[in-house]
């Protein structure tokens, strides 16, 4: 059964409607689109497409959510293979610039967990993250995340002065910090493809990778 189910939602018209829901969902928040929204959005003919391939609109949000972590984390694990063979990681800012710019790289339209290259993939998890947490978590519950557990640890080891329960407190404090930025960031791109002011800076991103060590550091 779970095979036929992944089978399904990666069928191409799964997929468009994957696509066209993140779009919707980050503009406007899950409570904010319709399922007729979403049909129409993705472009396909029958309303009862969504159900046919995800059973629900919240199946297709739990789907959502779990193929943007598995995205995210995935790529994370390519990068900390590379560095960690290089011998490199040897700051606290290249483990948050690692752990940034993993959302920053271009995603595919078809790409599991992905919309296009401007996905709002990062409004999409941080709106749930505010306002649907239960829901987030759930989706979530019992998923390795590998990639991001390594990167904890390397941070755990290159700030040894930090008592764990301090730590503890700042990872969670950072992780809001570098989401609600990245968030802040793509709808900046979407508003104006130069980014503005803020984001259109060349050291924008440098300059969030050390206020987020600075953060850590206290």
């Amino acid at each position: 059964m779970a095979e036929r189910a992944r089978s399904q939602a990666d069928h191409p018209s799964a997929q468009r409607i994957k696509d066209a829901a993140l779009r919707l969902f980050s503009a406007r928040g899950i409570e904010g689109v319709t399922v007729r929204q979403i049909v129409a959005e993705a472009g396909a003919k029958n309303n009862a497409s969504l159900h046919y391939y995800f059973g629900s609109k919240e199946a297709l949000v739990e789907e959502l959510i779990l193929d943007c972590a598995w995205l995210s984390d995935s790529e994370r694990v390519r990068r900390l293979d590379a560095e960690e063979a290089a011998g490199g990681l040897n700051a606290v800012e290249d483990v948050l610039r690692l752990i940034i710019e993993t959302e920053l790289r271009p995603r595919a339209a078809g790409e599991r967990g992905a919309a296009g290259a401007s996905s709002g993939h990062m409004r999409f998890v941080m709106g749930l993250q505010i306002n649907h947490r239960q829901m987030f978590m759930q989706a979530l519950a019992g998923r390795p995340s590998s990639g991001y557990l390594r990167c904890i640890g390397h941070i755990a080891r290159l700030l040894p002065d930090v008592p764990t329960a301090v730590l503890n407190q700042r990872l969670i404090f950072m992780d809001l910090l570098v989401g609600s930025a990245l968030a802040a960031r793509e709808a900046a791109f979407e508003q104006d493809p130069t980014g503005g002011k803020l984001w259109g800076a060349p050291d924008a991103v440098d300059n969030l990778v050390a206020s987020a060590a600075a953060l850590l550091r206290g």
